[in-house]
């Protein structure tokens, strides 16, 4: 068989097992599943991606139906001596989204971030890329585990809706940045079960991606690694996120102009790491150095709050660094 038309379904190896949007149409309509049905051609067979509508009310249900739906599960698990179940997945939805520090919560409206809006992170310098993806990826583990007790999954979120994390990036940032490694997810507090990677040609097929990641309403949070996002596509992701109550996150270059449309704009920089606990010459938990550069809802003035943080891997939540906590402590003593 030609390589050239191969069967894009042949087996492959697990670091290659993406969604891949293409733009090229060399391959016949018979065997190309690259595509999408909502990607129209344009003059001289190339396929142009655009932000398609959501589908037509005929093929899925109708809004009054979904809440009629979620209705029927709260009748299902009400409780009137202790309020709603747990185990509703329907519930799980709705629940808080923080990052687990009540210094760092404190900055944000109703101390916690928006489950609907669009969120931006973006690296203090190019070399804290990697620091600005972790941090993402951490959002997310928080996103998914707000529903764990005790550090550890519970069933709500093992088995609940939503529970898919869609990480989008162009080719060129996959291959400048890497692959995302299993085990360190893992460790991270992210099932890669639960993560859906789609790697696309460009950055408008990124773009596009991402949106329909969100209409599709079967995603916990959406996340798109980008150099920059353009005016039209950030509200147009914006206004999906608030539709459809999924959040989304663009990591963006550290050079590039702010995105336009987003609730919070997060500066992260590399910080070292707690010392191990056990051996002084390993590294313990990282740590970040976080800066709330802008957030809807707050008066974020000339000084935007910064503060280093560390990720704790037992409880899966951000704390405020030893060190840092300490000085605080005597501040507040002292004063």
């Amino acid at each position: 068989m030609d390589k050239e038309h191969r069967d894009p379904l042949s087996p492959q190896p697990l670091a290659k097992r993406i969604f891949v949007v293409r733009s090229n149409t060399d391959v016949s309509a018979s065997k190309s599943i690259s595509t999408s049905k909502r990607m129209r051609p344009s003059g001289g067979g190339a396929v142009a991606p655009f932000f398609a509508p959501p589908p037509a009310p005929h093929s899925r249900p109708t809004r009054i139906e979904q809440l009629r739906a979620l209705l029927a599960t709260f009748e299902r698990h009400q409780d009137f001596g202790r309020g709603p179940a747990t185990d509703s997945p329907e519930i799980a939805v709705c629940a808080d989204w923080t990052l687990g520090a009540p210094e760092v919560d404190g900055w944000l409206p109703d101390r916690q971030l928006d489950v609907a809006s669009l969120g931006e992170i973006k690296p203090e310098t190019y070399n804290d890329a990697s620091a600005a993806l972790a941090f993402a990826l951490l959002l997310a583990a928080r996103r998914l585990g707000m529903g764990w007790t005790g550090g550890r999954p519970s069933s709500a979120s093992s088995t609940g809706r939503p529970g898919l994390v869609v990480w989008c990036w162009p080719h060129r940032l996959a291959r400048e940045n890497g692959g995302l490694y299993g085990p360190g997810l893992v460790r991270l507090g992210l099932d890669p079960a639960r993560l859906l990677l789609v790697e696309t040609a460009t950055p408008a097929e990124t773009l596009w991606a991402m949106e329909e990641s969100i209409n599709s309403e079967a995603a916990a949070i959406v996340i798109g690694c980008l150099d920059a996002v353009p005016l039209t596509p950030a509200r147009r992701l914006a206004l999906a996120t608030a539709t459809h109550c999924t959040p989304a996150l663009m990591v963006t270059a550290a050079r590039s102009p702010p995105t336009a449309a987003t609730f919070a704009r997060w500066r992260i920089a590399t910080a070292a790491s707690a010392p191990h606990p056990f051996d002084p010459a390993a590294p313990g938990d990282p740590r970040f150095k976080l800066t709330l550069e802008r957030c809807r809802g707050t008066a974020v003035g000339g000084v935007a709050p910064s503060s280093v943080v560390e990720w704790n891997y037992d409880a899966y939540r951000f704390r405020l660094a030893a060190d840092v906590g300490d000085r605080a402590s005597a501040a507040a003593s002292r004063a």
